[in-house]
């Protein structure tokens, strides 16, 4: 009993000590977990927190250009509407302007046909016809040359009126009208030396700005990826740079010489292919106005769409003489295109030069007037008109004195009519 009693610990001290040691190495084991774990959870967060940061940055770029966007449309759309307010202000005006061509043409029509009859009269007419017809002829045909002058603006049809009076006045050779003539001849000159606008160049000059208008190249997106020179182009095949060959009194290179030469001429021509393709990359230009890189594809075409509406109100304008919508749709057109087109391109350095040309160009020319002429005419009616009164004048008073003269020897030789008379008298009284 008692060796049992003694010897029933021994087992259990031993079996004790393993068990503690395995409950060691699970606790640290478990501290082992629980330290990974916590690292995972700290490295999660700090992930996050990056991923966070970077997309509100982003975020908040992605705002500032659609705000930028967004105020550059809401820009675009007041410049549309606004072109849109004067395109419809030229077309009334040019609607108004037709119909006064249209009034002014059905006058020209009816003022041709009596020309033609003036004409007419005038050829029947001979040297001893009467000087206020005559000046009356020459007055309406200076006065159509002052309503074509003051109406229409039209000096080559007013010239044609004015010419129309000296060959009438030349054909009936009027001693007389010699002051009005001079007067018409002073008025002519006049006329002929008016510096007249040319009206087909500018309005070809205005069809060739359009054109380069839509078809030069823009800062942003058409001239985007171009390169900043000319690209130097590769030699064609056959030709003597690429038939050149190394001079004959050398010899060709052989063995690890000829591989060591057709590596360098490999390596030199990867390294310039790659040059410039790097140079390719990079496009360093000073642009005025920051708005112009931000442009869109569809904002570049409404855009010139635009320009185009402003070369076409300026034609507008030139048709109607309007030498302020003049000046200031070529004054937009010019600054547009300094701004917005790319200068390195020809057809660019073009459309500018034409729009300032233009712009420069007066169309309004103060044109004479007819005021001497028709003063002459007046005139001369004045002073034909007291002459014929004063010619009037004379025979009628000889004729009063000769039928009193022949009343008088009426009265001699026949008495026989005094009776008659003085019955009548009496019954008269």
């Amino acid at each position: 009993m008692t060796d049992t009693d003694h010897s029933s610990p021994a087992p259990t001290s031993e079996s004790a000590t393993p068990a503690s040691a395995l409950a060691t190495a699970q606790a640290g084991k478990g501290r082992t977990r629980s330290g990974g774990s916590a690292t995972a959870v700290i490295l999660l967060v700090l992930l996050a927190l990056v991923l966070g940061g970077a997309l509100f940055y982003q975020n908040r770029q992605y705002r500032a250009l659609r705000a930028d966007l967004q105020q550059q449309h809401q820009q675009s759309v007041q410049l549309v509407q606004e072109t849109r307010t004067q395109a419809g202000q030229a077309l009334s005006l040019v609607q108004a302007q037709a119909a006064r061509l249209q009034e002014l043409s059905g006058a020209l029509d009816a003022t041709t046909g009596q020309v033609q009859e003036l004409d007419q009269a005038l050829r029947m007419m001979t040297d001893s016809g009467s000087d206020l017809l005559l000046l009356n002829d020459i007055d309406h045909l200076v006065t159509i040359a002052q309503q074509q002058l003051a109406l229409g603006g039209n000096v080559a049809n007013a010239i044609i009126s004015l010419e129309a009076a000296q060959a009438q006045l030349a054909r009936a050779n009027r001693p007389g009208l010699a002051a009005l003539q001079q007067s018409i001849n002073g008025d002519l000159d006049r006329l002929r030396a008016v510096a007249t606008i040319d009206l087909p160049a500018l309005t070809a000059r205005i069809d060739r700005l359009s054109d380069l208008v839509g078809t030069a190249p823009l800062l942003i997106p058409d001239a985007a990826g171009q390169p900043a020179g000319p690209a130097v182009p590769a030699p064609a095949a056959g030709s003597p740079a690429s038939t050149a060959s190394p001079a004959p009194a050398e010899p060709a290179p052989e063995g690890w010489r000829a591989v060591a030469a057709d590596a360098w001429q490999w390596t030199r021509d990867a390294a310039g292919l790659v040059s410039q393709d790097l140079r390719g990359l990079f496009d360093v230009r000073r642009v005025d106005d920051a708005a112009a890189l931000l442009m869109s594809p569809d904002q570049a075409l409404r855009f010139r769409e635009v320009l185009k509406q402003r070369a076409v109100t300026a034609q507008l304008a030139l048709m109607m003489r309007q030498s302020r919508i003049w000046q200031a749709e070529l004054e937009q057109l010019s600054r547009a295109i300094d701004q917005r087109y790319d200068m390195r391109a020809e057809s660019s350095r073009e459309a500018l030069k034409i729009a300032r040309e233009l712009r420069d160009t007066a169309i309004e020319v103060k044109l004479p007037t007819v005021d001497n002429s028709l003063a002459a005419i007046a005139a001369a009616r004045d002073a034909a008109a007291a002459e014929d009164e004063q010619d009037g004048n004379a025979p009628d008073d000889s004729g009063q004195d000769d039928s009193g003269q022949d009343d008088s020897g009426q009265d001699d030789a026949t008495p026989a009519p005094s009776p008659a008379v003085a019955p009548a008298g009496a019954g008269a009284v």
